[in-house]
């Protein structure tokens, strides 16, 4: 586990060439204690929640293993059917579900592993620390509960902050295998991502291409442009290398298989420190990034 192990991780796929255009094969780091996961899953919900078995058919066709879906998502049926279709073994999937608060988390668990039509959900999240921190610090006992029953092999949080973070952890007795956050080039909490480090919480960014009307359009930012020029990528490619770089893993989403192939082939480059240096930089409201030269 840790920033360390990912980062030579990311260094044996570049030197052997990882992802193609045609297919993807993704590296795993290790979560939690004997459990790998696949850096890079597709997200099956959110924008494109109707389309979620078209996107997860995609994805595992292309060689795709991690799958990010969730309870609010509401289309736990076409996920697995889509799963079902695809004749790629449970065994060879990384499943990643969320319940959708901390109340009644032990009725959202149940109802997710029989909407999904699995008796084990390799990660299961908590989606938000709502209604309130006191909600959470019980809900995650019922998740250590299932963790120890091995009904949940691996357990986290989303959308958690470091101070969030440190209630939970002053009476938890497994430390959450992952923190997903919106984490990208033009956003970053970098006070989270410090206590993710320092408490090996792997760090999962979602949006990791960014959102439209939050902080910035990563596909026009001329510095992130320019540095996809120079490796002759795109800027979404550079985005999510970024990320990996940083000894993070991600979940991004595209319905189109042939985009889902071209963002995720981010194995064949590696960045520089400076343009790793440069990038950091570009933080800033609703994308002003910095007049950087590159």
């Amino acid at each position: 586990r840790g920033i360390a192990a990912l980062a030579a991780l990311l260094r044996l796929a570049h030197a052997i060439g990882g992802g193609r255009a045609e297919n993807v094969s993704i590296p795993s780091a290790e979560i939690a204690p004997k459990v790998w996961m696949p850096v890079i899953s597709i997200g099956a919900g959110g924008l494109e929640s109707k389309a979620a078995a078209s996107i997860v058919s995609a994805w595992l066709g292309l060689g795709g293993r991690g799958v990010d879906d969730a309870w609010i998502y509401s289309n736990q049926e076409a996920v697995r059917g889509a799963i079902a279709l695809s004749g790629v073994p449970r065994e060879s999937l990384f499943l990643t579900s969320k319940i959708p608060g901390c109340d009644d988390a032990a009725m959202y668990i149940e109802e997710d592993l029989e909407q999904l039509g699995v008796e084990v959900i390799d990660l299961m999240l908590i989606h938000a620390p709502r209604p309130s921190m006191a909600a959470c610090v019980e809900a995650w006992k019922t998740m250590e509960d299932y963790h120890r029953r091995g009904v949940l092999r691996a357990i986290g949080v989303s959308n958690f902050n470091a101070q969030q973070l440190a209630e939970l952890l002053a009476s938890a007795t497994v430390v959450p295998a992952v923190n997903q956050i919106r984490h990208n080039i033009l956003e970053h909490d970098d006070a989270t991502l410090a206590f993710c480090a320092a408490h090996n919480i792997t760090v999962e960014a979602y949006s990791p291409l960014g959102r439209a009307g939050t902080r910035g359009d990563i596909s026009g930012n001329p510095v992130i442009k320019a540095i996809g020029g120079k490796h002759n990528v795109s800027a979404y490619q550079v985005a999510m290398r970024w990320v990996l770089q940083h000894g993070h893993i991600l979940t991004f989403q595209s319905s189109s298989a042939a985009h889902q192939a071209s963002d995720a082939d981010v194995f064949g480059f590696a960045l520089s420190d400076d343009e790793m240096s440069t990038l950091d930089r570009l933080q800033g409201p609703f994308g002003d990034s910095p007049h950087i030269v590159v």
